[in-house]
């Protein structure tokens, strides 16, 4: 255990300082209220035009853009959500993911809220149940990363009976029954399965569990409802030939159509860094292009830009946010400081548009003065108050970077992939261009620009 001279922080990366990291708290969803934005919002939890327009939104053809709810800065996420609207809505699809047991059931930070305050710009809104986070899934793992502090805190998940409640006798129908009434409840309009842990030491018994919670929730639902198969696995299932055909196989059996698949993956080598390990990735190119010819709805949760290179392997959506633990579902480790140790100045980052990465300030600086660089025109930049470093947005630029990526991809006269690859393309130009005026290493290093145009 942690001594009380200590402040410890969790982050998912080898590379990074601990003024840059969260400190591990119980109440980190409780800090950022949001307000009620929203008050012509839907009265009630559901209603059958909701459920339409998501379903249009699923199915339509263009690209899904799902913003994860994060802890800190959220309350920017309604605002963020109408900017890109007002830009893409002919280009994407939008949406939003509550971390449910993360979240409070009422009040000014309740997912009901969240809900109510991006319905106008997000017909998608999901109620992330993060049942693989229960202690009897995969949450004794995940506490161990954290120092013995659960990944849902006491606080919240204490509000929520179907992330608590002993099944002593195994999963059973009456359980999942309740964990998709409790997202209905929310006002989710698309409903997931339970998502449970599926460890590769049990495949036959993962993948069983997998169909039954599918078939039981499947037995819950209305023909007007949506629901998408919650996959919650290790990076093992992609990289694994003969799992990643168990897995693939086992999609395709199923009735449903929509797909929302999470990968943990291993530590990352930057703070707010890609997925760059080539074995992984061409797993999610195989799965990616397995939904596609056999027309499944495929949605990365937690991905990040490696979510945007996905949607040209022929993934249909991907959710990021502003947090690292909203960017990547990834392992994380615990840095411990004395609470007497001077702490120096947090390192302020931005999205780099130009190099498709996120950079200290510092090289930013230096970046702008480069003949190709991109200036920022956005709402968030605009708004930064010289002498200041606001955060929330910070993160909020980067969602609309990373939106107006996808949208201007996906416009190629020849198609996303073409499209994806002329942007990497030219922030591989930019890259060369830029060092060594500015070099860029460490975590200002885009390491991933090279593994991805080789897979483009």
């Amino acid at each position: 255990m942690a001594q009380e001279d200590e402040l410890r922080f969790v982050v998912d990366s080898d590379n990074v300082d601990a003024p840059a990291a969260e400190e591990i708290s119980e109440e980190l969803f409780s800090l950022d209220q949001e307000v009620d934005q929203d008050a012509s919002g839907p009265d009630s939890p559901q209603d059958a035009d909701r459920l339409v327009q998501a379903r249009e939104a699923l199915r339509g053809g263009k690209p899904i853009f799902l913003v994860q709810r994060s802890h800190q800065h959220s309350a920017i996420i309604p605002t963020l959500l109408q900017e890109v609207s007002s830009r893409h809505t002919d280009t994407l699809s939008l949406g939003v993911v509550a971390p449910m047991p993360r979240m409070r059931p009422k009040g000014p930070s309740s997912v009901e809220n969240f809900f109510r305050n991006t319905a106008a710009t997000a017909p998608i809104q999901i109620a992330d149940p993060e049942c693989f986070a229960r202690l009897d899934s995969y949450g004794d793992t995940l506490k161990a990363q954290r120092d013995d502090k659960p990944y849902v805190g006491n606080s919240t998940a204490s509000k929520w009976d179907y992330f608590n409640r002993p099944l002593s006798a195994g999963w059973e129908p009456e359980w999942v029954a309740e964990v998709v009434e409790t997202q209905r409840a929310q006002g989710a309009t698309v409903l997931l399965t339970p998502g449970l842990w599926m460890d590769p030491a049990e495949r036959v018994q993962s993948l069983s569990v997998l169909r039954d919670t599918v078939n039981w929730s499947r037995q819950t639902i209305s023909s007007q409802e949506n629901l998408a198969v919650n996959v919650t696995i290790p990076s093992s299932w992609l990289t694994t030939e003969r799992l990643r055909e168990y897995l693939l196989a086992e999609m395709l059996d199923l009735d449903e159509d929509v797909f929302y698949v999470r990968v943990r993956w291993p530590l990352l080598s930057q703070p707010y860094g890609q997925m760059i390990v080539p074995e992984i990735l061409d797993g999610y190119m195989e799965l990616a292009a397995v939904c596609e010819e056999n027309d499944k709805v495929l949605i990365l949760p937690n991905t990040s830009m490696t979510g945007w290179l996905s949607l040209a392997w022929g993934a249909n959506g991907f959710s990021t946010g502003i947090g690292s633990g909203e960017r990547a579902f990834a392992d994380t480790k615990v840095i411990k400081i004395k609470r007497t140790t001077p702490r120096p100045a947090p390192t302020n980052r931005t999205f780099n548009t130009s190099l498709l990465h996120v950079v200290d300030l510092q090289t930013e600086r230096l970046l702008a003065d480069l003949p190709d660089y991109r200036a920022c025109q956005c709402e968030f930049c605009r708004t930064q108050i010289p002498g200041t470093w606001d955060k929330g947005k910070a993160g909020a630029h980067y969602l609309q970077a990373v939106a107006d990526t996808i949208a201007s991809s996906s416009r190629h006269p020849r198609g996303a992939r073409a499209g994806s690859r002329s942007v990497v393309r030219q922030a591989l130009a930019f890259k060369e261009a830029a060092d060594p005026p500015v070099p860029l290493e460490g975590a200002n290093a885009p390491k991933h620009l090279d593994v991805w145009f080789a897979r483009l």
